[in-house]
């Protein structure tokens, strides 16, 4: 990822940090909002309007909040030696890597941390040092868009008691398309829709439950309404409204700078580009009946709590039957997770380090077999790469 990083000004980047930069004191006292959903929901879109607000910065995606809590999570007093081993623990987490940041003011940065602070403080120094592309002014607020927090957010809240999250949720069918189309999962509509429920059905429940903290938002919405929908949004973090934002597609050269051309183009084409509602039912065009009434049969009560209409109120028994295998699934892979979670530091990153690969090649090796050729070219080619580099060129199965 240097290499890439090594393009951009310098020069520029680090007047902007001199100029804008807080120490831990001072970012104890700054908000943080979270963007959750499921993968190819919207959650970019919204992580790069908010990014490109000069008063606030979101970093690209990676979970190094949750990962890193278990064995960081309850110290309030930092040593010089916990501080280094954090750091340390920080440059294995899955895409940090693409952050662009001066990593030795980074390090500088937490270990001028050392003291009392909290976990939740330390995070937001980390959040802090990113540099993005956009040029920023006074910060308000910190952001964060991680798709998979959508079920952490009890957790989000004990480490930032003052957090907020914003739940973007897409047709679910809509959703299944765009997924199928770049590989993100298994190609299963029952186990797509399935998760898509879950992800709804636990921001609803953890909504009810903290008032005035959670709010929800419609793809749809947002692209055919961006001014408006934003606005809402703005005023629910507790920022002025600024157009700017609107503008971030006039940043595409920065953008193919700094992250991989092929992974832009492959997976957010769409950040190169104007808001548009191109993407806004193409599951019409896209699904079989027979595909349609087992996504209707999946979503269940959960499509009219959204806002979706399903086109089989009453998909029939064959349906509900397709349906089964990706919705005991589901439950396993959840039910999976909860165990993961509750295990040790070291044993619960050896396993999220490794399995990407192993599933990664398990699906490629019943679905697609030419990737999976060009994966085992790769690997010969680039021995010395991990499994966490690989994870993020298989997109094998995101929760």
């Amino acid at each position: 990822m240097e290499a890439y990083y090594t393009e951009l000004d310098k020069k520029e980047i680090l007047i902007g940090q001199k100029e804008r930069h807080l120490d831990a004191r001072q970012l104890k006292d700054i908000p943080i909002f979270f963007i959750v959903g499921r993968p190819r929901s919207g959650t970019t879109l919204l992580r790069t309007l908010f990014d490109a607000h000069p008063n606030v910065v979101v970093p690209p995606e990676c979970q190094l909040i949750v990962n890193l809590y278990p064995k960081y999570g309850k110290l309030n007093y930092w040593s010089k030696e916990k501080l280094e081993g954090f750091h340390h623990d920080l440059q294995s987490q899955w895409r940090f890597d693409l952050w662009p940041m001066d990593r030795n003011r980074l390090y500088r940065s937490l270990m001028d941390c050392e003291g009392k602070n909290s976990y939740g403080t330390i995070c937001k120094v980390v959040y802090h040092e990113y540099r993005s592309i956009f040029k920023h002014g006074t910060l308000l607020v910190l952001g964060d868009k991680n798709p998979g927090y959508t079920i952490y957010t009890s957790r989000l809240l004990k480490i930032f008691p003052e957090a907020k999250f914003i739940h973007i949720v897409r047709d679910y069918r809509d959703n299944f398309v765009s997924i199928r189309n770049v590989d993100f999962e298994l190609p299963f509509i029952s186990v797509t829709v399935s998760k898509w429920k879950y992800f709804v059905r636990k921001f609803k429940k953890v909504s009810e439950k903290y008032p005035g903290t959670h709010l929800e938002i419609k793809y749809e919405d947002l692209v055919t309404n961006p001014e408006e929908e934003f606005s809402e949004l703005c005023k629910f973090i507790g920022i002025p409204l600024s157009d700017k934002p609107f503008d971030f597609y006039k940043k595409s050269e920065e953008v193919l700078k700094i992250y991989p051309t092929d992974l832009i183009l492959k997976y957010h084409s769409s950040l190169l580009k104007k808001i548009s509602t191109s993407r806004v039912g193409l599951w019409k065009k896209e699904l079989t009946s027979s595909e349609l009434r087992v996504a209707d049969a999946c979503a269940g009560k959960y499509a009219a709590f959204t806002g979706h209409e399903k086109i089989y109120p009453n998909p029939g028994v064959a349906a509900y039957l397709r349906s089964m295998p990706g919705k005991c699934f589901t439950s396993l892979l959840y039910f999976i997770t909860l165990i993961i979670d509750s295990f040790p530091y070291r044993l619960r990153m050896a396993i999220l380090s490794k399995a990407p690969l192993v599933i990664g090649r398990l699906y490629l090796s019943i679905f697609n077999k030419k990737k999976l050729h060009e994966l085992d070219k790769h690997l010969k080619q680039k021995p010395g790469l991990n499994n966490g580099d690989m994870a993020g060129k298989l997109k094998p199965v995101r929760q």
